[in-house]
Parts: structure tokens; C-alpha cells; sequence
């Protein structure tokens, strides 16, 4: 009941958003849940799928391994879990005394033998309960602070285009603040010579007259 309640309670994530987090197309995310579907859950295999952690972890093993160039095969091979022998074999490889005592006829042991026999196997599988429950909740929190870095990359790249265009629209302006300034000094430049020419046509008219008055006297 505890396991249940961990699955029902462990992150899962759409087709979208995992396509999102690899980035890469939905044709390449369709074409590693086909190749590769030995290593996902039922549910990624699913139509729609939805992602557990440990189907996006297993997915970041087969990317970084096609990325070193290994084939197919090779991948599956790697990731398939191999055959793990259980504490339960263990625990029962250490009661093989009490076994011995009760086929040499001591059943007042038998009991005893089975009770502990059936404790150790309990106690084995909750620590394997335990140990699966915290690598899912370690790997549920990585997964999250992979989108989540995803997320505030995507908004620092907004951020950046926002304020490349701000920069643009400023040296825009700058640009065309110059410009107008450019041409208003080429306008006082002609107005300033247009009136030196004006004093100086003025100057010399004034002398004429001058010369002319001395002449008449």
C-alpha cells in the first residue's frame, strides 16, 4: 500500500514537455520510446505517454550515450537491469543450520526458524522499499531542477532579446537625433555665410558711397 501510494504520488510529465526538456522534435522523442522501450515504463509507452522520473533519467543515459556513438544494442544492453540477487536468498542461505536441525528432527525449532526466516525476508523488502522510494524522490527532485533550469534559461534569453531590442531602438534614435542635428549645423553654417555676405556686399556698398561723396566735394 505504501508503494501505491509513492507511484500515485510520483512526478509525471507529457510528451511536450520532455520533447521540451531534450530539445529535440517529437519525431526523435517517438523514435528513442520506440527504439528504447524496454527501459520505460508502461505508461511512456502509452498513447498519449506521460513520463515518470525514471523514464526522463533512463532517457538523459540513452542521449548521452548516442551522443559517445554507441549503437542501439549496445544502449539496451547497457541499461537493461541485470539480475540482482535479493537479501531474501541471502537470509535464507543463513538459516541453513536451522534447516539442518529441523530435518534432524528438532521441529520444536521450526517456529522459531520460520518466524525469523519470515522477519529478515520482511525487513529485507522494506529496505528495498525504502531505498527505491528515496532514488525516486532523488531523481524526481534532479529531474525538477532540470526543467526548472530550462525554464529560467528560456527567461534569460527573453531578458537578453528584450534588452538587445531596447539597445536597438536606442541607437536608432541616436542615430537619427544625430542626423537632424547634423543638418541643423549645416543650416546655421549656410545662414551664417549667407549673412557674412550680406555684411560684406553691405561694407563695400558703404565704401562706394564714401568714395562717391569724397568725389563730389
Amino acid at each position: 500500500m505504501n508503494n501505491d501510494r509513492a507511484n500515485a504520488q510520483e512526478a509525471s510529465y507529457t510528451f511536450t514537455e520532455v520533447a521540451y526538456h531534450f530539445q529535440v522534435t517529437p519525431e526523435v522523442l517517438r523514435s528513442w520510446i520506440r527504439r528504447f522501450a524496454q527501459l520505460l515504463s508502461p505508461a511512456a509507452r502509452a498513447e498519449p505517454p506521460r513520463f515518470t522520473s525514471a523514464d526522463v533519467a533512463a532517457l538523459i543515459t540513452v542521449q548521452k550515450l548516442l551522443e559517445q556513438g554507441l549503437q542501439d544494442d549496445q544502449i539496451n544492453a547497457q541499461l537493461t537491469p541485470k539480475r540482482i540477487v535479493s537479501d531474501e536468498s541471502a537470509a535464507v542461505a543463513l538459516s541453513t543450520d536451522q534447516a539442518r536441525q529441523l530435518v534432524e528432527g528438532k521441529a520444536a525449532l521450526l517456529p522459531q526458524a520460520l518466524g525469523d526466516i519470515l522477519s529478515a525476508i520482511a525487513n529485507s523488502q522494506q529496505t528495498v522499499l525504502n531505498s527505491q522510494s528515496t532514488v525516486r524522490e532523488m531523481i524526481g527532485v534532479v529531474v525538477q531542477d532540470n526543467f526548472n533550469l530550462k525554464e529560467e534559461n528560456r527567461k534569460l534569453r527573453e531578458r537578453m532579446l528584450e534588452l538587445e531590442r531596447a539597445l536597438a531602438e536606442y541607437q536608432r534614435r541616436e542615430e537619427t537625433r544625430k542626423e537632424r542635428l547634423e543638418s541643423r549645423l549645416r543650416a546655421l553654417e549656410n545662414t551664417v555665410a549667407a549673412q557674412q555676405q550680406q555684411i560684406a556686399q553691405l561694407i563695400q556698398l558703404q565704401r562706394q558711397n564714401q568714395q562717391k561723396k569724397r568725389g563730389w566735394w
